[in-house]
């Protein structure tokens, strides 16, 4: 087990992206307004991506304060794999409406592609940059 000085880089851009992603979600791209008492689909993956950025919250936050080398291994990568999982919720693993100018499809599904792909991308090159360094 190696433990080092506090690295919280990563994590604090990990939270960084978290915030961004719960503002995000409950502003500007938010899903469709449900008429009555119907959910739309959209409404679903909205809560499921909110329950994925909540997990990465807590991860980012105990990235930031992990010393050993290991755990900081792992939790790069659960961030990076969290990343493709909010990648792929909304329209992939949870379908959006049908219009092709609503809100979900317009503003929600480019947005969380563009945070996960930055989250999955923060994770993986933190994760790569701990494995070569292992190399040496």
């Amino acid at each position: 087990m190696s433990t080092s000085k506090p690295a919280p880089v990563t994590g604090v851009i990990l939270l960084a992206l978290a915030v961004l992603l719960a503002v995000g979600l409950n502003t500007f791209a938010g899903p469709c307004q449900s008429h009555g008492d119907e959910a739309r689909t959209c409404f679903w993956a909205y809560r499921a991506v909110l329950g994925m950025d909540a997990v990465l919250g807590v991860l980012s936050v105990v990235r930031v304060f992990e010393l050993d080398e290991g755990e900081r291994r792992g939790l790069s990568l659960a961030a990076a794999l969290m990343g493709v999982l909010i990648t792929a919720t909304p329209g992939l693993l949870i379908s959006l409406c049908d219009g092709a100018s609503v809100q979900c499809r317009v503003a929600m599904k480019p947005f969380c592609i563009s945070v996960g792909v930055a989250v999955a991308s923060v994770g993986g090159i933190d994760l790569t940059r701990r494995l070569l360094a292992l190399r040496k």
